[in-house]
């Protein structure tokens, strides 16, 4: 299943959606080129958890932010600079699902068996975003995303 975000706005709606309704332990892995969106996305999914918008940044640089919201935490991951085969063990993800959700950009250069994300594809499309489920392991976050959006 595909959404199309005609603007960056959308694309924070959608991912307010999706934090409305992550609950502890839920883990998505984001996909995509740069520039796609992806931390706009997480943008949107800590404030639907309760945060603040304007903390969230790209931790390409840090690997790891946390965003403490009102009724989630929500634990942001990037990969990028760690490249393909990263042992991410020292990142513990399993305890960061224990206290909060967490959302992975760049999750497919690391091996993450022993967990069942819901792995998401952003793609650009002129000036929107097209974004893909590749599996529907959280069924709650799929209800979400499809409420009140334009399905392709």
């Amino acid at each position: 299943m595909s959404l199309r975000c005609p603007t960056e706005r959308d694309t924070i709606a959608l991912g307010e959606r999706i934090g409305r309704v992550l609950a502890r332990g839920d883990l998505i892995v984001l996909s995509g080129p740069l520039g796609a969106g992806k931390t706009v996305l997480v943008r949107g999914i800590a404030v639907g958890a309760g945060a603040d918008a304007v903390t969230v940044r790209s931790p390409t640089f840090v690997l790891h932010h946390v965003y403490p919201g009102e009724r989630l935490t929500v634990h942001h991951l990037d990969l990028y600079r760690l490249g393909a085969g990263a042992d991410v063990r020292f990142l513990d993800i399993g305890g960061l699902l224990d206290s909060g959700a967490v959302v992975v950009e760049w999750g497919e250069l690391a091996d993450l068996s022993g967990h069942t994300p819901l792995r998401v594809v952003l793609e650009i499309d002129g000036g929107a975003r097209v974004i893909t489920f590749e599996d529907g392991s959280v069924p709650r976050v799929i209800a979400a995303w499809t409420r009140d959006a334009e399905v392709t």
